[in-house]
């Protein structure tokens, strides 16, 4: 595959996905490629169904059509499997303190990244459900709100949000996994960067293959690519991709997209075809978290709009510490299997520090060979602006910081 690692072809995946999909309420999933110019493969998925506080549309994206069609049916699929339905599960009350103090559990309540200035009450009762720890399958209690999005429940602490972290599918539970710890990873290497951008641009003549293949496609749109990578603490290769118009005004100037995986080119296909998904999302307008972004600036003025706009493409675009693909890690060598990349994948997570990596099984039909699974990794961070969650890791990043930023001035 050239954007995710499979057990099976695309042709077996989707015939799955097809089954699956009626009875989760997935009633279209149609090619928006053509709405744009750029040709990168984009694919949405309706599920009109959708409970409040989930979509009603996802997206697919990937260097081939029918990678793209499958993951807008995967997308959806894991959506709905999400969704709380609380009759289906074995609901516990512990608090923070019975949480951590499992005789499974392997982390501190705080590894469980809390929305920032949020109080626990030590004593207060959270809903909870049975996780399973990855190497040993133990079971461990996590609070509800981690595993479900949307989460809703009458009372009690709201600690996490909603968040779909770590949420996949695959063809099998370890297909999925090897998905899910690879997006954890992603979002933690991506939290740290918002709280300081290390990222140096990739020169983009060293590109070749499938990566030279998307840029060609960017550039023959008449769009300029950005692409930049961030030195990590698992050492693997994390890209983040820029689709730029020439000129600010342009409706969609900048459009973003990134990707981590144990395979080099695989990470920059998923950064530059995220990209365009994104791109593409915003010009078809079904996605309905994307009015944040306007309302926001629809308060802040149109000029603010264009000064961001210009900063971020003075930032992205900055030629400074260069470097080329060869000189970004790269593993793809090191894997025969999906074995051996989970294997990776927890390897670099345990040098970080994280000790234990949990998963619950969300599988919505069970009898159709497609598994959607939950990954929890206690100690990865999450942090977003619209979703300001902070751990252990993260907080002592930051105070380093400014502690180190005091220090100069």
């Amino acid at each position: 595959m050239t954007s995710s690692l499979r057990e099976c072809s695309l042709d077996d995946t989707l015939a799955k996905a097809r089954a699956v999909a009626p009875r989760l309420g997935i009633t279209r999933v149609t090619d928006t490629t053509w709405l744009d110019r750029v040709g990168i493969p984009v694919y949405a998925s309706i599920r009109p169904s959708a409970q409040r506080g989930s979509l009603c549309v996802n997206a697919g994206k990937g260097l081939r059509p029918r990678e793209a069609q499958v993951g807008a049916y995967m997308e959806a699929i894991e959506f709905a499997a999400a969704e709380f339905a609380p009759e289906k599960w074995d609901i516990r009350l512990l608090s923070p303190r019975e949480i951590a103090a499992q005789d499974g559990a392997l982390f501190d309540f705080v590894d469980l990244c809390p929305i920032l200035g949020r109080k626990a009450m030590a004593s207060d009762k959270l809903p909870c459900v049975a996780a399973r720890d990855m190497e040993t399958g133990i079971p461990v209690f996590v609070p509800a709100e981690l595993v479900f999005s949307p989460f809703h429940w009458p009372d009690g602490q709201r600690l996490f949000g909603s968040s779909t972290n770590g949420l996949s599918s695959g063809n099998s539970t370890l297909e999925a996994t090897v998905h899910g710890l690879a997006e954890l990873l992603e979002r933690d290497v991506h939290a740290f960067h918002l709280i300081r951008d290390t990222s140096l641009p990739v020169r983009i003549e060293s590109v070749s293959g499938h990566v030279a293949d998307l840029v060609g496609r960017v550039r023959g749109a008449g769009l300029d690519i950005a692409l930049r990578t961030t030195p990590n603490a698992f050492g693997l290769p994390f890209f983040q991709a820029y689709l730029l118009e020439p000129e600010d005004t342009a409706p969609v100037a900048i459009s973003f997209g990134a990707g981590l995986h144990v395979n080099r080119d695989i990470a920059a296909v998923r950064a530059i075809s995220e990209a365009a998904q994104s791109r593409l999302s915003h010009i078809h307008g079904g996605r309905d978290d994307i009015i944040d972004r306007h309302d926001y600036f629809d308060r802040a003025a149109r000029d603010a709009e264009l000064r961001a706009t210009a900063e971020l493409r003075r930032k992205v675009c900055d030629p400074a510490g260069a470097l080329t693909m060869a000189e970004i890690p790269d593993h793809s060598h090191d894997i025969g299997s999906l074995h051996a990349a989970l294997e990776l994948l927890r390897a670099r997570t345990e040098s970080a520090g994280v000790r234990q990596v949990l998963t619950v099984d969300l599988t919505p039909v069970p009898e159709v060979e497609l598994r959607v699974v939950r990954v929890i990794a206690p100690g990865l961070e999450s942090f977003q602006p619209a979703l300001q969650r902070v751990g252990r890791r993260l907080a002592a990043h930051a105070t380093r910081d400014s502690r180190t930023e005091a220090a100069l001035s």
